[in-house]
């Protein structure tokens, strides 16, 4: 009997040449489901858009705060979502630092070190003090909230957030009214004309120039 005969007795997935082949279409299928499902994740996690006049879009304002020389980013309870990525961007969203991970409730977390259970995508650069940089955060649900801030603007002890920037106690601003939503403004529609101009409302608020 020859070699030839004998391996076409041999069962397909035994024989080194149509194995090898199916092993390589097995391959070549994961690698262009890896591929497909990466442009989706792109475009869920894509950088936050920029309005015409160079606003940032989201609806929801973090806070910062600096503290024994690190950075701490605050959320206040309106904008309370698991968080599944964190972002510091330059003005053209180039990141100085990024991590994810699974939905996580996040009430605050140091700038340049991923909270528990999150991946440090990009690790941290830090950038010049006087820059305007945007930390956003991206929730499971909610979109996205963020903050635009200078280094320079921090202040030792207390949280700034807001356009205009505003300083606020850590308490003050866990439950200060800072985001956009429509259950907000309704609550800021009923806030007493006498609140509103008061200064004070909220917390020891007072404006930092942008």
């Amino acid at each position: 009997m020859s070699e030839s005969t004998a391996d076409r007795r041999v069962p397909w997935w035994h024989r080194r040449g149509p194995s090898l082949l199916v092993f390589m279409l097995v391959v070549a299928v994961v690698a262009g489901a890896v591929v497909v499902v990466s442009r989706q994740v792109a475009d869920v996690l894509g950088e936050v858009p920029k309005d015409e006049l160079g606003e940032d879009n989201w609806v929801d304002q973090l806070g910062i705060e600096l503290g024994g020389g690190l950075q701490v980013a605050q959320v206040p309870e309106c904008a309370a979502d698991p968080i599944t990525r964190i972002a510091l961007w330059d003005a053209d969203s180039n990141p100085y630092w990024e991590a994810a991970g699974p939905p996580t409730p996040l009430t605050s977390f140091v700038i340049g070190a991923a909270p528990a259970g999150f991946t440090e995508i990009e690790p941290y650069r830090q950038p010049a003090e006087d820059e305007l940089v945007r930390l956003v955060v991206f929730r499971r649900v909610g979109g996205v909230a963020g903050m635009r801030y200078r280094a320079i603007d921090l202040v030792d002890g207390k949280v700034i957030s807001g356009r205009p920037i505003r300083t606020y106690t850590r308490e003050g601003f866990r439950t200060e009214k800072v985001c956009d939503t429509p259950a907000v403004k309704q609550g800021l529609e009923a806030t007493t004309e006498s609140e509103a101009t008061d200064p004070d409302v909220g917390s020891d608020t007072a404006v930092v120039p942008d």
